[in-house]
């Protein structure tokens, strides 16, 4: 059962509703936003940011396994990993790795009650989205919308028109995953002594084009050069699942879904 962005809204919104008038539950529903933010960090890139699952592991919100163990288990197996692949996250404390439990739990307990809670943000602000993604959030800086922005990255104009929450949210927070090698980063250096950091766009044998992130390209001839260095990166900043909070990560998600589903007529395709 998908639960995306709404559940976990909910979940947060019934934990802060019932924080009301109490000391000690307000501290709970600290702990469940602060669980939400590090999840997102941390987990929802193989996990799923709904915890039903993705690509690189198994679903934790509904799975009978996860849900019959500890909160004691739990946070062992966060702190520690597994022997079957799960890396160790004791580096973020235990306090952190205790709010990112009792957050899966919330996402359990939305999951059995089939999503069923206190109402609360059932989506995002998309006005605050269009904010943040030309100012703070620097997304215009690469991409266009609208006929505004950058145009290194995708046009994102109608991006959201057939994604869904999920599938964006993940886009933002884990964006090399999987890494296209039209959007590899690639720092070179040439015999004239210029050095050049940009997208590879295309290469062969003989020759290399880069875009730099001005939008110029440069067209390369491998004799011309003596480095090339290959990341394992794209242009898209790492850090959003901890330099932005959960809700402008929303804001943001709702701001691209409203814009896919009123695209400007004369919205330029996606590249």
């Amino acid at each position: 059962m998908p639960i995306t962005l709404h559940k976990i809204a909910r979940a947060i919104c019934g934990m802060l509703l019932i924080s009301i008038g109490s000391g000690a539950a307000h501290s709970q529903s600290n702990s469940t936003v602060v669980g939400a933010r590090l999840y997102v960090q941390f987990c929802a890139g193989c996990h799923g940011v709904d915890g039903n699952g993705a690509d690189k592991a198994s679903a934790l919100a509904a799975n009978p396994e996860v849900m019959n163990r500890t909160d004691t288990e739990l946070l062992r197996i966060v702190r520690d990993g597994t022997p079957n692949g799960m890396p160790p996250f004791a580096q973020i404390g235990d306090a952190n790795i205790a709010a990112v439990v009792h957050f899966l739990r919330s996402l359990q307990e939305s999951e059995v009650s089939g999503g069923t809670g206190p109402p609360g943000l059932a989506t995002g602000n998309a006005a605050a989205g269009e904010a943040l993604f030309f100012g703070k959030a620097q997304c215009s800086a690469c991409h266009m919308m609208r006929g505004k922005g950058g145009f290194i990255a995708q046009n994102l104009t109608t991006y959201a028109h057939n994604r869904s929450a999920d599938t964006i949210l993940q886009a933002i927070i884990a964006p090399d995953s999987p890494l296209l090698p039209s959007s590899r980063v690639v720092n070179v250096s040439t015999k004239q002594g210029q050095t050049l950091t940009g997208v590879l766009r295309n290469e062969d044998n003989f020759n290399l084009a880069l875009q730099t992130e001005d939008g110029r390209y440069h067209f390369l001839s491998r004799d011309e050069l003596t480095n090339i260095s290959y990341t394992n990166h794209s242009l898209m900043p790492h850090d959003y699942g901890s330099r932005l909070t959960s809700k402008d990560l929303y804001d943001i998600v709702s701001f691209l879904i409203a814009s896919g589903k009123r695209p400007p007529a004369n919205a330029e395709p996606d590249r």
